[in-house]
């Protein structure tokens, strides 16, 4: 099951402004509906539609439960008090600015309208982001925005119409995704090549040109490997002016704060970290709220190291197994990733590091081109489920090879403490 955004959207860059209206429709709400929006929008409606008309939805703030810190928002309860519904249908209204995350938060800025570039996501919560609820969602979203600006979204976005001052964009997803991201900037300053990878602007895309053919041939070598992805949408690197909060991808949007290096000597480095990206165009089904999301950071790490290494055919993986051991003991001590959640920050050390290292250790147990058709097999499976967890991954490892490898993948998983098992 799955909600359904249709929103009304109007952007003015040149203020900082965001309004918008919109209908969410919930399958088999909970009695009370959770959502996160950033601290700087307002309510201005919030109406339940039944057969007897609209009626008024109580809406709080809460702090009764912590929000992941990879969110920049305020947690709101939508009491709706009627079990057993098949689904409901809200209608809101919300406008204000993006705030950015507090200082104490230590976290990046990933959202912003300023007058010269717009970046939003789930983590500016720039939507009301379901938080107790099933986080996949489709989207139909008109946007009204400057006259001389162009767009960019994980979905389709084209534009409808122009107006005296204005252009009408429609923005859509009819498969499901987890967010709603959203780019933009001038259109005199973007660069809009259609047989490139890249999109952004002009200044910041022309160093970038020269990662788009090796990038664009790791594609295809993940392609032939992994199966057709999990959209239909082409892979674009959208490259934005932020400084901090690495990269994100969403459905062949890849969101990619201040580009990569264009360096000779990090080449390689800079190759697989795209090619992590592209990865999660089929490894995206893990839930980020528990340890689940091992299995999607560990395989996109892991299977772009291994394309890496393919194209490359330069030792890239024994050369990156023995750089990650190193960064793991550098790190100290790094909880179980058993019992960690994306939004800690020693997550990244577990599930990018020591889970590729514990991929790395079953590939060994099982044989190298073994295990090598069995991921092959599962990005198929992984495409074409809802969700995905660790115990259906492993099930599906020790069944397709034939080994026992619960007792590696368990002492991995559980291990706490420097360094590795």
């Amino acid at each position: 099951m799955s909600n359904d955004y249709i929103l009304e959207c109007s952007i003015d860059p040149r203020k900082g402004k965001l309004s918008v209206k919109g209908i969410i429709t919930i399958p088999a709400p909970p009695r009370n509906a959770l959502f996160i929006l950033n601290r700087g929008l307002r309510w201005t409606k919030t109406v339940r539609r039944t057969a007897m008309g609209n009626i008024a939805l109580e809406v709080y703030k809460t702090d009764d439960v912590e929000v992941p810190k990879f969110y920049n928002g305020d947690l709101w309860v939508f009491q709706i008090d009627e079990p057993d519904l098949d689904e409901i249908v809200i209608e809101v209204e919300y406008s204000g600015q993006i705030h950015p995350p507090s200082k104490e938060s230590r976290m990046p800025v990933m959202g912003y309208i300023k007058k010269d570039f717009v970046e939003l996501a789930c983590y500016c919560a720039w939507y009301p982001v379901p938080f107790n609820m099933e986080t996949h969602l489709f989207f139909d979203v008109v946007l009204k925005g400057p006259e001389d600006w162009t767009w960019k979204a994980n979905g389709t976005c084209k534009k409808l119409r122009e107006t005296d001052d204005s252009n009408i964009w429609k923005l859509k997803q009819d498969s499901l995704v987890n967010d709603i991201t959203l780019v933009g900037l001038p259109e005199r300053n973007a660069h809009l090549d259609s047989e490139s990878l890249f999109w952004g602007p002009k200044d910041m895309i022309g160093s970038q040109k020269i990662l788009d053919n090796d990038a664009r041939k790791m594609l295809e070598l993940l392609e032939e490997w992994l199966g057709p992805r999990g959209t239909e949408n082409p892979v674009k690197f959208v490259i934005t002016p932020r400084t901090q909060g690495g990269a994100y991808a969403r459905s062949g949007h890849i969101v990619v704060g201040g580009g990569y290096a264009t360096d000779i000597k990090l080449r390689p480095q800079v190759l697989q970290a795209m090619c992590h990206e592209i990865c999660h165009d089929w490894f995206c089904k893990a839930s980020v709220k528990n340890f689940d999301n091992w299995v999607d950071e560990s395989l996109a790490e892991y299977c772009s190291i291994i394309v890496t290494d393919d194209y490359l055919k330069e030792d890239f993986l024994d050369w990156r197994v023995s750089l990650t051991k190193e960064k793991l003991e550098k790190q100290g001590h790094v909880p179980s990733i058993r019992n960690l959640t994306r939004d800690q920050d020693e997550s990244y050390a577990a599930y990018y590091f020591r889970g590729f290292l514990l991929l790395n250790e079953i590939s060994e147990k099982v044989g190298r081109n073994l295990f090598r058709d069995i991921i092959g097999e599962f990005a198929r499976l992984s495409v074409k489920s809802d969700t995905v967890t660790s115990e259906m991954f492993l099930e599906f490892i020790e069944k397709k090879s034939g080994k026992k490898i619960y007792d590696v993948a368990n002492l991995w998983l559980d291990f706490e403490g420097t360094g590795i098992p």
